[in-house]
């Protein structure tokens, strides 16, 4: 059959995907908008309950992070092991140097947070953990090794323990400083809101927490 100038020309037929090829297809169409949801949920859920809040459920899950934080004990966010060496001296008038210590030690020490210390108010809907700084949980540090020179001035026990205690609080104090990294940071997010979860079961999804961290002069 011939087509006449005015005629519209034909369309071109749409090839058709074979049947497998469309079923595997619909099959990762269908696990993609399963993901999106599992992801984009939890976020569209909690800004619900931030716009429109229930004061009862609020302070029913208020409660709970209380008394959780409470009775949390310390939360560990990293640790210290070194060694180091201590050297100390004595001078005296018209004669110098009439005692030298050298100290060789290790030094370990655990730094965290002390999660009774956090400070919870609800502002919003949203909940706003104020965390308090970081702190040394526990540290050591022993003596390895010890060399007097102090003929002239002997070296007393409670010096020996001032130089120790001193440089206890030096690497304590390094070490804290240290751990102010966002690494560390966004480690206690994580940590922090894997167990606001886990305490607060279903309530989870409808609850936007917060967190705040100290101000470090």
């Amino acid at each position: 059959m011939r087509h006449s100038k005015s005629d519209p020309p034909p369309r071109p037929r749409r090839r058709r995907l074979p049947g497998p090829l469309r079923w595997i297809l619909k099959i990762i169409s269908t696990a993609l908008v399963i993901s999106l949801v599992l992801v984009f949920l939890p976020h569209l859920t909690r800004l619900a309950g931030r716009l429109w809040p229930d004061p009862t459920r609020t302070a029913r899950v208020s409660e709970i992070l209380r008394h959780e934080l409470s009775d949390s004990a310390k939360l560990e966010v990293t640790t210290v092991d070194d060694q180091g060496v201590l050297t100390a001296t004595v001078n005296a008038a018209l004669i110098g140097e009439v005692q030298r210590v050298t100290i060789e030690y290790d030094y370990h020490a655990s730094v965290g947070l002390d999660l009774e210390k956090t400070e919870l108010t609800v502002q919003d809907g949203v909940m706003v953990l104020s965390l308090p700084d970081l702190e040394i949980i526990s540290d050591d540090l022993s003596p390895t090794h010890v060399d007097r020179q102090d003929f002239w001035y002997p070296l007393t026990e409670k010096r020996r323990a001032q130089l120790l205690s001193q440089e206890k609080a030096e690497r304590a104090a390094a070490a804290l400083k240290d751990a102010r990294t966002e690494e560390n940071l966004a480690r206690i997010r994580r940590t922090l809101s894997q167990l606001i979860d886990s305490w607060l079961g279903p309530d989870t999804w409808l609850t936007m927490v917060e967190f705040r961290f100290a101000q470090v002069t």
